[in-house]
């Protein structure tokens, strides 16, 4: 792992092309990297700051008005497009320059860049609540406003930050769970769900309904832009390419946003997959969603840890005559 110095240095170096701005690091500061987006307010930031965290980079978001895909930048995992918005900040995170980000999610904005670079993602409709909150057209023609999230390679980074700015910790049960299948350690029902790729009213409505009946639901997603290109502008175009679209992997963390929930991603140690844990953005369900995610293992790579996080693997002097 690198100390702040390195990760400065490799901001400076800016190897993904992720990064539009850059700020001094600290050593005892946790690091954070925020989407250059004007609906993430400032006071979030400042809220963060007196509990140790730093602002260390600007970050460079999707083209095109919040495009599910990033044509722009690269998946250094899959050399495939990275995923949208939020993608200079999830490269950021990834690739330990900052050790937390933040963005906003609309469709997934948030949790399917966190995901295709396997690092953990939280959304919530709780942080900053008082923000001013736009209404937006998406690409399905639902109106829907913004979530803020974050993305962080380490979980108690994740966890320090959802209390920091929500003040919500982990409850002392999970509630009542619900899941698409059996998970070690959880206790749940398993009941039957919709077709992840159905249309995005549908399954935002059906989320609506099974959070309202349950604390927790739990399910795994993925992989996340590893087979499909998992975006509305070029899947709207025929059958064809929307079949391509529905193989991104991207299912209902599409409409954790539009259905008004909180949302994290757990990776797991499958490539762009992940297991989600929702709930109602209410501070009693987060809660328990809280404790809900002590139970699910956070796979760690030591091969790409190895690789990505050594400073050394980014340093070149280049040839010497």
């Amino acid at each position: 792992m690198m100390n702040n110095k390195e990760k400065h240095e490799l901001a400076l170096m800016d190897p993904y092309h992720s990064i539009v701005r850059t700020f001094d690091a600290k050593d005892d500061n946790i690091l954070v990297g925020i989407k250059n987006v004007s609906s993430i307010p400032n006071t979030l930031m400042h809220k963060l700051e007196k509990c140790g965290f730093a602002l260390h980079t600007i970050d460079r978001k999707s083209q095109l008005a919040g495009r599910a895909v990033d044509t722009g930048l690269i998946n250094p995992l899959t050399g495939h497009y990275m995923s949208g918005s939020s993608s200079g900040t999830a490269l950021n995170v990834f690739a330990g320059i900052n050790d937390l980000g933040i963005g906003n999610d609309g469709g997934g904005s948030v949790l399917a860049p966190a995901m295709c670079v396997n690092i953990l993602g939280f959304i919530s409709r709780l942080i900053e609540p008082d923000r001013e909150m736009a209404l937006k057209k998406n690409t399905d023609g639902m109106m829907a406003t913004y979530s803020l999230g974050f993305m962080a390679r380490e979980k108690d980074i994740l966890l320090k930050a959802i209390k920091d700015s929500t003040g919500l910790e982990a409850a002392e049960t999970c509630g009542k769970v619900y899941s698409d299948k059996r998970y070690p350690n959880v206790d749940s029902t398993i009941i039957k769900l919709r077709d992840a790729f159905s249309p995005r009213i549908e399954l935002t409505n059906e989320l609506k309904k099974i959070l309202s009946d349950c604390d927790v639901l739990i399910l795994e997603e993925g992989p996340v832009d590893l087979y499909g290109f998992g975006d509305s502008l070029f899947g709207h175009f025929d059958k064809e390419t929307k079949k391509i679209q529905n193989e991104s992997g991207k299912g209902y963390l599409r409409v954790a946003n539009t259905a008004e929930a909180t949302a994290m991603v757990i990776p797991t140690d499958r490539l762009g997959c992940a297991i989600m844990l929702l709930s109602e953005s209410k501070p009693d369900k987060v809660s328990r969603l809280l404790k809900a995610c002590e139970y699910i293992p956070h796979h760690k790579d030591e091969l790409i840890e190895r690789y990505f996080l050594n400073i050394e693997s980014y340093r070149n002097d280049g040839y010497q005559i």
